[in-house]
């Protein structure tokens, strides 16, 4: 008995996509259980709840009645744009944590989260208003997108994940690390986001070419992908504690706000361009990428508490 392609890439995609929610429901239990849940966590917990509604949809899609599947359908196309756009925003409200929260810096990650909503808006507006202006699709179970609305989201992706790594990396580029390993684990983390781009792309070009079987599958791969990038930097820097044997988790000093730099005036003035990737995203950390150098007049000015666009 032969079995279809199709089949095979189905369950290797939800092995895949499996495995993202077991990694995504262990980021969340270890950033709760150390006090450390922000708002990166939410939207990762959003990316969540809609890649397990992806799942299920996708699979009832095959199995229910007509009016069932259409409904599964509806479910898996406003769940797939939530997953992606969710786990962007998760990874941009990660990267506006750990940098130096002054304004220019908090004005450009409201822009830009701003940005990323509208976008996200966009899709799901523009796939409805087309599904739901014409409903003949109904009787194939799934709704053909014009090649407008296909080059517009490809689009969207590009540039919202061209700003997910250059901002880091333009950000952390700067950035004095104790190990050149360090340097290389972070800047990866974070560059991660180029292998969703890819996908989104060659996604694009099979529905271009309409390639309905293998376009389902690198919609899923892609939502994979993205839950698997977007808990990267919590599991990589927590396996490297772990490797490190920086003590056990949890026993992090908790920080209540997640934007802070505590300094006293008895602390020696030190290089705010040297950061200890042990504490650098479990312990709240922000990464200063201006000057390198601070008197101890600046050492001891006051700090402020901040939250994202505040």
């Amino acid at each position: 008995m032969v079995v279809p392609v199709a089949l095979i890439l189905k369950i290797v995609t939800t092995v895949l996509q499996g495995l993202a929610i077991l990694l995504t429901l262990f980021r969340l239990w270890y950033r709760f259980s150390i006090r450390r849940f922000w708002w990166e966590d939410t939207w990762a917990a959003v990316a969540l709840l809609c890649g397990i509604a992806l799942l299920v949809s996708h699979w009832v899609q095959s199995v229910a009645s007509p009016g069932i599947a259409i409904a599964a359908y509806w479910v898996y196309t406003f769940a797939f744009a939530s997953v992606i756009w969710a786990v962007r925003l998760s990874v941009l409200f990660s990267i506006t944590r750990l940098i130096y929260p002054d304004k220019v810096s908090r004005f450009v990650a409201c822009v830009i989260t701003t940005l990323f909503v509208l976008l996200w808006g966009g899709v799901v507006s523009s796939k409805a208003y087309w599904c739901g202006s014409n409903l003949s699709w109904y009787k194939r179970r799934a709704c053909s997108m014009p090649r407008s609305l296909d080059i517009y989201e490809l689009s969207t992706d590009v540039v919202s994940d061209a700003i997910l790594v250059v901002l880091p990396l333009r950000l952390l580029w700067s950035v004095k690390l104790p190990e050149n390993s360090q340097r290389r684990i972070i800047l990866s983390i974070f560059s991660s986001s180029v292998v969703v781009t890819f996908t989104s792309i060659f996604r694009a070009v099979c529905r271009l070419k309409h390639l309905n079987h293998l376009t389902v599958a690198v919609s899923d791969f892609q939502v994979a992908f993205s839950l698997i990038v977007c808990n990267l930097l919590v599991t990589v820097t927590y396996i490297y504690r772990i490797w490190r044997g920086d003590g056990e988790v949890g026993t992090t000093d908790v920080d209540e706000t997640p934007f802070s730099h505590s300094r006293t005036t008895s602390e020696p003035a030190r290089n705010l361009t040297t950061i200890d990737l042990d504490h650098l995203y479990d312990s709240g950390t922000n990464i200063d990428v201006g000057e390198s150098k601070v008197t101890e007049s600046q050492a001891s000015a006051p700090q402020y508490n901040v939250t994202p666009c505040s």
